[in-house]
């Protein structure tokens, strides 16, 4: 059974919905800067600090596309 789940995007809107639902699981909500998506140790740095059992991604690029296009 999932128990622990690391929440990406933890700041955002579908997040803050889901902080409100009364559940048995475990939600971890990390935001931008707690757990950067771009960056992989920043992702096994929180897998070996949470040992989730379950990653939710909600996480999303929020700038123009035409500045992700440049990058």
């Amino acid at each position: 059974m999932i128990k622990k789940i690391i929440v990406t995007g933890g700041e955002g809107r579908f997040a803050k919905e889901l902080e409100r639902i009364k559940t048995n699981y475990k939600f971890i909500f990390r935001n931008k800067h707690e757990l950067n998506i771009l960056s992989l140790n920043s992702i096994k740095n929180n897998f070996k600090k949470f040992r989730p059992d379950c990653v939710l991604h909600l996480a999303g690029l929020s700038r123009p596309m035409s500045i992700h296009d440049q990058n």
